[in-house]
């Protein structure tokens, strides 16, 4: 499963169309700023609140959207380091890889935060992203009595062991070592031979390097390749039980 699961979603769908009108003006004003050779207006109109509310909707499922994406393209750099000759701006292919999973981390657990800001936006609850905690959410009233309860709390469950290497990344400065992660006794070895390969004299040949490497690549992508479709399913759950909440509440407004 992939981002364009999520971009086909009914939910997504729906909010799509109800902003087409909007899109269209949006469009129209920008061939009008770019023909007159300026690069903003000179004012902005306030949106009206089904406008607005059908914008929050889409902007933030689109948020969960573009995290999926960055999960691929994390993914794709870490590939990258398996081609032979590999240059990564200074970076040994270790260095590469755990840099790039960090980061895959970060995004992966902050999917997880913003799908509560997503339910809090389509239920209208009110509450600042910052307070959008699990406790708050899911315990309210309105989505408890709902499947999105249910969905939101095992996209949390998932999310949970990540979080760990997640906090050490960004409160403590520290990657977490990819060894670690996939239990490999040999991408510990590579860690330490292609440091003294960057800062001292090699230990083995870099061909030896390679191949380690062209080895141990394909599992980390195989690994983060279940993990972004599990990743998606989970989204796509949440997704499910939002549309119905989103769809009456739109259709709503837009009568008001």
């Amino acid at each position: 499963m992939t981002t364009d699961t999520l971009a086909s979603h009914p939910l997504m769908k729906l909010a799509m169309q109800n902003l087409q009108p909007l899109l269209e003006e949006a469009g129209e004003e920008l061939r009008k700023l770019t023909e007159q050779g300026e690069v903003r207006a000179d004012g902005n109109a306030s949106l009206l609140e089904y406008e607005f509310y059908d914008d929050d909707v889409f902007r933030i499922a689109g948020a969960l959207a573009e995290g999926v994406e960055r999960l691929e393209q994390s993914q794709r750099l870490i590939e990258a380091a398996s081609e032979s000759g590999w240059n990564g701006a200074g970076l040994d292919r270790h260095a590469w890889i755990e840099y790039h999973y960090s980061y895959y981390v970060v995004t992966l657990v902050s999917l997880a935060d913003i799908a509560l800001i997503l339910a809090n936006s389509v239920f209208r609850l009110g509450n600042r992203d910052r307070d959008c905690k699990p406790e708050i959410i899911t315990r309210n009233w309105w989505v408890a009595q709902t499947p999105v309860k249910a969905a939101l709390e095992e996209f949390a469950k998932f999310i949970q062991p990540y979080k760990e290497g997640r906090n050490q990344h960004v409160h403590h400065g520290r990657l977490q070592p990819i060894a670690q992660v996939m239990g490999s006794k040999l991408l510990d070895q590579l860690k330490l031979l292609s440091f003294v390969e960057r800062v001292g004299k090699p230990v083995v040949p870099s061909a030896i390097l390679e191949k380690g490497y062209s080895i141990e690549i394909p599992k980390i992508s195989g690994r983060l390749d279940q993990e972004r479709a599990e990743v998606v399913t989970r989204i796509v759950t949440v997704f499910d039980g939002l549309y119905p909440v989103y769809k009456q509440k739109s259709e709503e407004l837009h009568e008001r």
